[in-house]
């Protein structure tokens, strides 16, 4: 049997019934994560673009646009749309796989009026599939700058879309080979709106590609078993012998984030944030304030001087600053009022990142130290692993705090905010995803046009 067909088979065939008991808890996380993210993204500048371009293709559908009042698309654009909302706070979990399926599921689910279960499966196997192949990339293909969450992202929402649409075996290999040729992602645009847009690209495409598929639309219906393409290191032993049987979910695990900035700036942040917390540490008394890591490790934070709110959360010498003088990072540290302040600014210029002669580990974990140097101290703070990784966990009640900071940004009130919360905490048991998602409408509110 091909990859490809092993991987169809998988898709096919796999059960929530089979699965071990421990992975729905960790799913039932991802879902809480995600629906919080993306709410509290549904309101920002990038998001509203989305759906109002969304709205200005016409068209009439069924599934619900998070981004705009009282709208409803089709599957396909309601998956773009949520997907660029999903990611565009980067709050979302490391690797980026549900910020592209949950749009996807949600937006093939309501226009199936399928289960939360039947929801939750189709979500497992687009994750499963997403990442399989993200670890298979080739070294060429990322030192080209290929986004690893748009290129592979697509090719698992096809997978999820194709199992929402129930289609047979032989339709989902060419939905794969669709799939495969609507990749996109570029890491030069990391600090922009299209960041969030490969997301929400992979998440309509694979709707797309399933829909297509469905109709009779033809591909190569073996994409992963011809020389050439992304996933030259993708051997059959990963399809046949792991897909469906070691679960990313459970090893290595999924890694939320307790601050909305690039996973792999989470330890650094932590670090200053507690020196700050911990030591009472002013921007006045501050000479200098360095960070050491294995080499590589920030690789991703592309600006050094940022002049706007995104390209703030990929800054490193923006991210350290502001967590000393803010003694936080949250959604408000990205604020146009503090990237120009004039203090933030001077303190940005004293931030050093040292290459340290350590060993680069997994993303999320290894030693990442952070010293604020005054003329009479120094304070120091080492994190090895970034709060969320899965040694180092957020609670279900941490998650929850999150969720609920995350859905008063996005304007759900109550009584809908812990009616939602509820029916997320037991999401497997409900009988039709249109019951949620009617839930998600927000607020009349103005978008905070100074980000």
């Amino acid at each position: 049997m091909s990859m490809t067909e092993d991987i169809a088979g998988f898709v096919a065939s796999f059960s929530l019934k089979t699965a071990p008991a421990e992975l729905l808890p960790r799913v039932r996380e991802a879902f809480l994560d995600s629906f919080g993210v993306m709410l509290a993204g549904s309101r920002e500048e990038s998001a509203q673009i989305a759906g109002r371009w969304v709205r200005s293709q016409g068209g009439e559908g069924q599934c619900t646009v998070i981004a705009q009042l009282g709208f409803r698309t089709s599957a396909a654009n309601a998956a773009l749309a949520n997907g660029v909302a999903a990611h565009t706070l980067d709050f979302d979990h490391f690797g980026h796989q549900s910020a592209v399926m949950v749009p996807c599921v949600l937006a093939a689910g309501e226009s199936k009026g399928v289960s939360g279960r039947e929801l939750m499966e189709a979500y497992i196997v687009g994750v499963e599939v997403s990442m399989m192949l993200a670890k298979a990339m080739g070294k060429e293909a990322q030192e080209l700058g290929l986004h690893p969450a748009g290129v592979c992202g697509s090719l698992g929402a096809a997978a999820a879309a194709a199992r929402i649409f129930s289609l047979p075996r032989e339709q989902i290999q060419v939905a794969l080979g669709i799939a495969a040729s609507l990749t996109a992602g570029l890491s030069q645009n990391f600090g922009t709106m299209v960041k969030p847009l490969h997301l929400g690209n992979a998440a309509r495409n694979g709707i797309m590609a399933a829909e297509l598929a469905s109709m009779g639309f033809t591909a190569n219906p073996k994409i992963f078993d011809q020389q050439g393409g992304f996933f030259s290191a993708l051997r059959a032993e990963e399809t046949s012998e792991k897909l469906g049987k070691n679960f990313r979910f459970l090893q290595p695990g999924i890694a939320f984030k307790a601050y909305p900035c690039p996973y792999s700036s989470q330890r650094a942040v932590d670090a200053i944030v507690k020196i700050a917390e911990r030591h009472n540490v002013t921007p006045d008394v501050v000479t200098e304030i360095t960070c050491a890591a294995a080499p590589k490790t920030f690789r991703v934070l592309i600006h050094h001087r940022p002049t706007t709110s995104l390209e703030a959360k990929f800054s490193l010498e923006y991210l350290l600053a502001a967590g000393l003088l803010l003694r936080t990072i949250n959604e408000e540290s990205f604020d146009l009022k503090n990237v120009n302040d004039p203090v933030m600014r001077g303190l940005i210029e004293k931030v050093r990142s040292i290459d340290a002669p350590l060993k680069r580990e997994t993303p999320g974990e290894g030693d990442v130290t952070v010293q604020a140097r005054t003329r009479t101290a120094v304070f120091e703070e080492t994190v090895t692993y970034a709060p969320g990784h899965p040694k180092n966990p957020l609670t279900w009640e941490r998650l929850t705090e999150k969720y609920r900071a995350c859905a008063r940004q996005g304007a759900i009130q109550e009584p809908a905010l812990s009616r939602s919360l509820e029916m997320l905490s037991r999401i497997a048991e409900i009988d039709n995803v249109s019951e949620l998602m009617q839930l998600f409408v927000p607020a009349d509110s103005p978008v905070d046009e100074s980000k």
